[in-house]
């Protein structure tokens, strides 16, 4: 893996960085979610997951003020503030155990609960009502301790996608919470050591492409209906989840 690692930090893994990214931006742009997850489940294959971590942030960084802006007059700010507040609150304890643990079984155990959500949504099940201020909360809690160790959002998405949400609803919370969490997860890398300039250097094709990704999937989103919304959202969710138990 060493070895790898050295041949990857040069161009060549600026490149691989730039293509992942392309296809992750895509998935990003159209869903609101799942680009990080998608450049994980892929640079897991060739760099540790500290340091595909810490470039996954950089790529990601720009794109989110790009979408959050896009998003901004449509934000549910009391129900993005019950999420956003503690989940920037218990990032810390999921950094700590990124940094101190092997995060493996944290990201299998994810895995297992998207998947049995997709297969829930599927079947065409959602609650009927927004989550309350206690469960936006108790959500919040789970997802900082989980993104702040994989920087993976995937389990306040599930929450939000199971919701009575329509498509511009719950991809606008979903943008808006990751925007905050980004911000509060950058701080927290960047003051660990984490994330230094290297990583910029290495990732900054990749957010380029990323960006352009996400830019396309923007434009496809606004024409897609919402059954094709809800169907391309569990399909990422599902592939993603079945990734993540194999790699």
């Amino acid at each position: 893996m060493d070895f790898l690692e050295i041949n990857l930090s040069g161009e060549p893994g600026m490149a691989i960085i730039a293509i992942v990214a392309f296809a992750a931006g895509l998935v990003r742009g159209f869903t609101g979610f799942g680009g990080p997850a998608f450049i994980l489940a892929i640079l897991t294959l060739f760099f540790t997951p500290l340091s595909v971590v810490s470039k996954i942030l950089v790529v990601d960084f720009v794109t989110s003020v790009f979408l959050f802006r896009a998003v901004y007059r449509e934000i549910d700010w009391r129900a993005t503030a019950c999420m956003v507040i503690p989940t920037l609150l218990f990032i810390p304890i999921g950094h700590w155990l990124l940094v101190e643990l092997d995060p493996l079984w944290m990201k299998r155990a994810m895995a297992l609960i998207i998947a049995a959500a997709c297969v829930a949504m599927l079947t065409g099940y959602r609650y009927r009502h927004p989550m309350t201020t206690a469960w936006l909360i108790a959500i919040g809690i789970v997802a900082g301790i989980v993104f702040g160790g994989t920087y993976i959002a995937l389990i306040a998405v599930v929450c939000i996608l199971l919701g009575p949400y329509d498509k511009h609803a719950g991809r606008t919370l979903i943008i808006a919470w990751s925007f905050f969490t980004m911000i509060g997860f950058a701080l927290v890398s960047s003051t660990s050591g984490t994330t230094g300039v290297d990583d910029v250097i290495t990732a900054a094709p990749g957010a380029a492409t990323y960006l352009l990704g996400a830019w396309l999937g923007s434009h496809g989103f606004h024409n897609a209906s919402e059954k094709l919304f809800r169907r391309a959202a569990i399909a990422v969710l599902l592939c993603l989840a079945c990734i993540n138990l194999v790699v």
